[in-house]
């Protein structure tokens, strides 16, 4: 038993990896024409009755028929097979079954290839419908006969395939299929008599194949660099030999190598050997060998400035005229894309004549420059491909660092911008009436006019500052930038605080004038409570800092930390450079020792520190600078024990009385818990007799120590303590009655007091 685990893990990754190879197993597609005979199916299956459709079963399962009505061309039907009838329900598989028309009869000497103009003409009958296939590399298409036109003989149909075919009647990978029928490796075609069809027998080969042209457009010979010249071929499998008369001429690859011209001539003669059954188009004849007149041109010319930009109105270009031709460069006259264009100017250097031209807009993916004479000759030409700049996808940012969405009109902003690959570079250009340009430590930076708004693009400039002269400088294009900005002031914030800070809160006048310092708790006399403003030095603002928005919040609260709504403020104040500070009084300190916390914060656009949050300030005053209280309460001590002589000794249930209290405060204006008491009761209101049969009631003065919790209204007059008293009793009802015993005692024990009226020393 162990021995066949292990085989079986063994053998386990191979049995995995076959699985995941092989994958799912594909759907196989069958199609044979309508009115055919039956198909037989594989050995081993059946067609499993009601799943064939108009498809009628034969041979007890083992074949099928397609249908015989044209209106089943197209239709498919996923048909289930089974190894015999028995297993449909448990074992099936599935075949699409596709009806399709009869394959098209095709007259092979009249099928005519057109590679230029992506179309191929096709002649028989049975063309309705039918489906012409192509491939070209990793593309491919198709195209229908709706309508064949009627043609003696037959039927004739154009139909559209790619452009640029091979012009080889072997190569193109064009089939005919009939009508509704499909295509792909899992597909298999049957004829009319049941038989399979091979792939080749689909293949349309033309018997004739059509160009329009042989060179590209513009084509020339250039003989500034020697009598040896290379000449494109369009097609250049469809030439298979060239004679240019006395000059040689070779096929290379996908030129022509033009030698042994010795002398200068308007044109050369180029007659071209084309392959079997290819023809080139002239006008409605075709020519098999056909005389192109290829263009000398004598001067040597090149497009000095690159890539030529495309899209771009009012593009220029300079090209380069070499010594043999510079000494007419001037006069010669420019064309391209059939127009003519002007001479801006010319610069000469190393012996060469470098000439800028207005080229104006350029869409094609070549700039081709041609040059003549007065007499209409053709000298020379240039060429350059053309290139769509990408967009300068500009970024703002202030000296912070800080990226901003518009462009300021107070203080200049850098301008980043994508770096364009080439021998060119993109330039910030001014705009007049709208924004400036200026350069600072090898930055471009922009500012907007002052009083400028709306909104601006951007506006580059295109420069190759290889050429030589002026040219370097010279603007050979003009890219905007697809993103519009506003124009507006910046808001830079600034230091709230510091040696100059840009808010003061001072409080007092005269000598006695007191500076708050942020963050500094400060104690400031209650009597200068309406002498407190806030100074917003103005003065110390500049032009550039623009409009300062900052947010003023004030706090006020009580001695016992409850806040004063009534006194809460928040208000925005915008500050811009001027000549006087602004002042701000603060109110809403209507009791001794009110905490007041002033904040300003800033709300400009950009802060002075990227790293940090936007700039704010915080002051926090105490109204009061007393260190001791002296108040009165009122008291209700309960359960206060008597010691005096024993007769007059014991608990008072009920007590009242007033008791002034000496105690010291803390910086917040709290009382301290210990005091100094002094006051009158009325004692033992409760108690009639003691335990020895005298009265405890009594109107006595006290004086001694206390230790207080407020509970309630802390500092107020209407506070509300707990307390624990220890007093000297002095009572003076019993030494005005002449009562007997000792009218001094000492009580003690717990109070109730309401209530704190007094001053601050």
């Amino acid at each position: 038993m162990g021995r066949r685990v292990v085989k079986f893990l063994a053998w386990l990754p191979l049995v995995v990896g076959l699985l995941l190879v092989s994958g799912p197993a594909r759907a196989e597609v069958w199609q044979a024409p309508v009115g055919g005979k039956a198909v037989g199916l594989p050995e081993g299956r059946v067609a499993c009755p009601g799943t064939t459709g108009d498809w009628t079963i034969e041979q007890d399962g083992h074949a099928v028929r397609p249908p015989a009505a044209d209106d089943a061309i197209g239709h498919a039907v996923d048909a289930k097979l089974a190894p015999g009838a028995g297993a449909c329900a448990t074992a099936a598989s599935t075949l699409t079954l596709v009806a399709t028309g009869h394959a098209p009869a095709v007259d092979s000497t009249a099928t005519t290839l057109f590679v230029d103009e992506g179309r191929v003409e096709v002649k028989g009958r049975g063309l309705r419908g039918a489906t012409v296939r192509w491939r070209l590399g990793d593309r491919e298409g198709e195209d229908h006969c709706a309508q064949p036109q009627s043609d003696p003989g037959g039927e004739r149909c154009a139909l559209a395939v790619a452009r640029g075919l091979p012009a080889d009647p072997n190569v193109p990978d064009l089939h005919l299929m009939a009508a509704g029928s499909r295509d792909g490796v899992d597909v298999v075609t049957f004829d009319a008599a049941g038989r399979r069809m091979g792939g080749d027998e689909t293949l349309l080969r033309p018997a004739r194949i059509v160009l329009s042209s042989i060179f590209p457009p513009d084509v020339s010979i250039d003989l500034a660099g020697g009598t040896a010249s290379r000449i494109q071929l369009v097609h250049p499998e469809a030439v298979s030999g060239a004679d240019c008369g006395a000059a040689s001429c070779d096929v290379s690859g996908n030129a022509i190598v033009v030698g042994g011209l010795s002398s200068v001539a308007g044109t050369l003669p180029v007659r071209l050997h084309l392959a079997p059954h290819v023809v080139l188009r002239k006008g409605d004849a075709f020519d098999a060998s056909p005389v192109v007149q290829v263009p000398i041109l004598p001067c040597a010319m090149a497009i000095a400035s690159g890539d030529a930009l495309r899209g771009v109105d009012g593009s220029r270009a300079v090209v380069r005229v070499d010594a043999r031709c510079a000494g007419e460069a001037r006069s010669l006259r420019w064309f391209t894309a059939g127009r003519s264009i002007d001479v801006i100017s010319a610069v000469d250097s190393g012996g060469a004549t470098y000439v800028l031209l207005a080229v104006g807009h350029v869409e094609s993916d070549e700039l081709v420059v041609t040059a003549g004479r007065a007499d209409g000759s053709i000298v020379g030409q240039a060429r350059a491909h053309t290139r769509a700049l990408p967009s300068p996808n500009t970024t703002l940012t202030l000296d912070s660092g800080d990226p901003i969405d518009f462009v300021p009109t107070n203080r200049p902003a850098t301008v980043h911008w994508v770096q364009a690959q080439g021998t060119g570079q993109l330039l910030l250009l001014p705009l007049e009436g709208a924004y400036e340009v200026m350069t600072r430590d090898g930055a471009m930076m922009v500012q907007g006019q002052r009083g400028s708004g709306g909104f601006v693009a951007l506006r580059f400039a295109w420069r190759v500052p290889s050429l030589p002269g002026s040219f370097a400088t010279t603007d050979l294009g003009v890219v905007v930038d697809p993103v519009q900005r506003p124009m507006h002031e910046a808001s830079v914030a600034v230091g709230l605080t510091g040696k100059e800070p840009l808010v003061d809160l001072l409080c007092g006048a005269g000598p006695d004038e007191q500076r708050i310092l942020p963050t500094v708790p400060a104690h400031v006399p209650y009597e200068e409570r309406d002498a407190c403003r806030l100074v917003f030095h103005r003065e110390r603002l500049a032009p550039a800092d623009g409009a300062q928005r900052l947010q003023l919040d004030v706090e006020v609260t009580r001695v016992d930390g409850e806040s004063r709504p009534e006194s809460h403020v928040s208000q925005p104040i915008v500050l811009r450079a001027g000549g006087q500070p602004r002042m701000v009084y603060l109110k809403g300190v209507l009791g001794r020792f009110d905490h007041v916390t002033v904040r300003v914060s800033s709300l400009a656009d950009v802060g002075i520190d990227a790293a940090h949050e936007e700039p704010s300030a915080q002051f926090s005053m105490i109204f009061g600078t007393s260190h001791f209280r002296l108040y009165v309460t009122g008291a209700i001590p309960t359960g206060l024990y008597r010691v005096s002589d024993p007769a007059h000794s014991g608990i008072l249930t009920l007590n009242f009385g007033a008791v002034m209290r000496a105690t010291w405060l803390d910086s917040a204006g709290h009382e301290g818990f210990l005091g100094l008491e002094a006051g009158m009761l009325a004692e033992g209101l409760a108690n009639d007799v003691s335990s020895s049969g005298h009265s405890l009631t009594q109107v006595a003065t006290v004086t001694g120590v206390g230790l207080s919790v407020p509970i309630a209204n802390r500092s107020l007059a209407t506070e509300t303590s707990i307390n624990l008293h220890a007093w000297l009793e002095y009572e003076v009802s019993r030494d005005v009655g002449n009562e007997g015993g000792n009218p001094v005692g000492f009580v003690f024990g717990p109070s109730i007091s309401i209530g704190n009226i007094g001053a601050n020393l």
